[in-house]
């Protein structure tokens, strides 16, 4: 008793301490799992690329792709960085107008004493907000220096890597465990970005035609927005049509802008949530719905809006590892949707569609 005692008082110690560590270390973490994702998808798509052209030499595809890919996420990151400052700008004519609609509100339904916007959710300190967003802004600039450095090395070094990897399986007696959960948790991801890249697509863009239509400002910014909350499962498309809808309250003098894009965001939502994702979803992932809530929750408490964004992919690695082991299998089994985590692998790598029966 005092054996098995000791032994969960050690479990409880080491998590603590690995929950801690991840908290303490999420600077250098956090950079770290972006680049890991950034070298997963380079590497589908190079896969993708080489199949079709075959005479290009492997690491001129190899440049050109990590070039866009980087390229596009300084870009992502710049314009969001420019739309953000600009959104702190207009945060004072924001509060009035709200303030104004409330009382307009309280107004409309009777009520004996006026609302206040201020007196609903507390005093703004705008002058803090200013300073969060500009010390998130400069973070986010070396946040995305260290990630493009974390990315080349991986992207340069994968050839090494998995010499080592094959090393370490040649010392162990030909057993591969370490590979092939690093070779689950890569496919997991790359297919869990894939699914949430097209179903971003599309909402984003009869979305950003909505925006455009109106002529909401910034349009362009809460395009990019919508489509990079859409990774954050089940809560971020609904953040990402109130925002521009507020926006649209500040812009037009009437409701019905707001109105029209808060609606066409979610219309596109809707459809896309209830008749494409579901599929692609059962077709490609082999996750939980309640561990996909319990990874949002853990990773956003801890890394704030990047563990937000990394939920998934984080739970899927953590998922995929545990299944490589015999001891740590029960965990990706209770990750899994099906109790079966190994199901995915297995349809990437025998290229079942998904229609097919399991063995």
């Amino acid at each position: 008793m005092a054996t098995r005692s000791s032994g969960i008082a050690g479990i409880v110690t080491a998590t603590a301490a690995g929950i801690a560590l991840l908290y303490f270390l999420q600077d250098i973490l956090i950079p770290l799992v972006l680049a890991i994702v950034l070298a997963v998808l380079v590497d589908a798509l190079v896969r993708f690329i080489g199949a079709r052209s075959r005479g290009a030499p492997h690491w001129a595809v190899v440049t050109l792709v990590a070039v866009i890919v980087i390229a596009c996420a300084v870009a992502v990151a710049l314009i969001v960085g420019q739309g953000l400052a600009q959104i702190v700008g207009k945060a004072p004519d924001l509060v009035v107008r709200l303030e104004q609609i409330v009382r307009e509100l309280g107004r409309a339904v009777g009520l004996a004493r006026t609302l206040h916007f201020t007196a609903l959710l507390g005093e703004i300190n705008l002058p803090r907000l200013a300073g969060s967003v500009a010390g998130g802004f400069g973070e986010l600039l070396s946040g995305i220096l260290l990630t493009i450095t974390y990315f080349a090395f991986l992207v340069g070094g994968q050839q090494r890597f998995e010499q080592r990897l094959s090393s370490v399986n040649r010392s162990i007696g030909g057993a591969a465990p370490a590979k092939d959960a690093i070779d689950r948790a890569a496919a997991n991801i790359e297919i869990y970005v894939w699914v949430q890249t097209v179903t971003g697509v599309m909402i984003a863009a009869p979305a950003a035609l909505v925006m455009f239509g109106v002529g909401l400002e910034n349009a362009l910014f809460w395009t990019i927005v919508l489509f990079l909350l859409s990774y954050i499962p089940m809560i971020g498309v609904t953040v990402g049509s109130i925002l521009p809808a507020l926006f649209a309250l500040l812009q037009f003098p009437s409701w019905w802008q707001a109105a029209v894009v808060f609606g066409g965001i979610q219309i596109a939502a809707f459809v896309v949530g209830n008749f494409v994702y579901p599929r692609m979803q059962a077709e490609s992932q082999n996750i939980d719905p309640v561990a996909t809530l319990l990874s949002l929750a853990f990773w956003g408490w801890l890394w704030g809006i990047t563990g937000a964004f990394l939920a998934v992919p984080l739970t899927l690695m953590v998922m995929m590892i545990c299944a490589g082991f015999p001891r740590t299998r029960w965990l990706a089994i209770l990750l899994s949707n099906d109790g079966d985590p190994d199901f995915s692998m297995k349809r990437r790598t025998d290229g079942n569609d998904g229609g097919g029966k399991r063995e």
